[in-house]
């Protein structure tokens, strides 16, 4: 029965035009890309890509603020804000660009 119900409304969502993957991630306008702090020694750093909100409301005051974050606008319904970056400064960009090899200032 409860497939029966998943599989319906699954199907109500494609007939008034809306796709099911449209409703479990965040548009990729929101998206930021930034290096995250593993504190490995083999692998310091992976790229991961998050919704800017998930960074705003937590993650760059994760793993010891080491993570390599740019900066971006953001905006909810009823607000807005400027998150100014983690550990931004000469060669992040590229850092970021290669991979999150090779350390941010290399």
């Amino acid at each position: 029965m409860k497939k029966l119900w998943a599989a319906g409304a699954v199907a109500g969502l494609v007939l008034l035009g809306i796709a099911p993957s449209a409703l479990a991630s965040p548009p990729p306008d929101h998206q930021v890309t930034y290096c995250h702090a593993t504190h490995s020694e083999k692998n310091p750093f992976v790229v991961i890509t998050t919704d800017e909100l998930a960074v705003v409301q937590g993650h760059q005051d994760h793993q010891d603020f080491e993570d390599v974050i740019p900066p971006f606008d953001w905006a909810l319904p009823n607000a807005s804000g400027h998150f100014d970056g983690l550990n931004w400064g000469p060669g992040a960009a590229d850092f970021i660009a290669n991979g999150c090899v090779g350390g941010p200032t290399s």
